[in-house]
């Protein structure tokens, strides 16, 4: 199913009399943050994913760091979590898989929705808006970033259900689709270098021959 932009706001705003929700009530958002005060050690290590993890179009590096820093276990990563970099985000990703024991390190945010069947459309939501957000919070700052506040009471236009379920699969989908097509050009393109290469090698074989 392609991400249609054009599409998701004409299926979006066909609703009558939509409602607004604050972020704040339909999600709870923890902020990681490694203060020299929390940044106890203990003896056993403990599995971190960092910033750099995250990568746009909802990539996720899973190869957490190993150290043995005490973790918060509000810090702990569970499927249907939406992660948002704190500083300057332009993009945020939606876990779609168990990710173990596992903990977000510092300057990440942790959204995890009230109710699992809304984790894609916020997430979906969150990605449109997360840049303006930014922006808006971090008037005069060296580097943009996202308050509490401002994120916990961003106003999303909550839809019925089954809306909110529609609009999330088709977000998620179309993402995973452009993934399926880039792939997919990186695998024609070996292909037809491996082609080329054999074709050199026959036809110089047959010359010296």
């Amino acid at each position: 199913m392609a991400q249609d932009p054009i599409l998701l706001r004409r299926y979006f705003y066909e609703v009558i009399d939509m409602q607004y929700i604050k972020l704040g009530d339909c999600a709870k958002i923890k902020f990681c943050s490694l203060t020299p005060s929390r940044s106890k050690q203990q003896t056993a290590p403990s599995r971190w994913l960092v910033c750099a993890n995250f990568l746009a179009d909802n990539d996720v590096v899973n190869k957490p760091t190993v150290n043995n820093v005490v973790p918060d276990d509000e810090w702990a990563l569970n499927k249907h979590d939406i992660v948002v970099k704190r500083i300057t985000p332009t993009f945020v990703n939606y876990i779609d898989f168990e990710p173990g024991e596992v903990f977000c390190g510092n300057n990440l945010i942790i959204v995890t929705p009230n109710l699992k069947g809304d984790a894609k459309y916020l997430a979906m939501f969150l990605n449109e808006k997360i840049r303006e957000l930014s922006k808006e919070s971090s008037i005069g700052a060296v580097m943009k970033s996202i308050s509490r506040y401002d994120l916990e009471s961003l106003e999303v236009p909550y839809p019925d259900e089954k809306r909110r379920y529609l609009l999330g699969e088709l977000w998620y989908h179309g993402i995973e689709l452009k993934k399926k097509r880039i792939r997919l050009a990186e695998l024609e393109n070996l292909r037809t270098n491996y082609l080329i290469k054999k074709s050199i090698q026959i036809s110089g074989g047959r010359d010296n021959g």
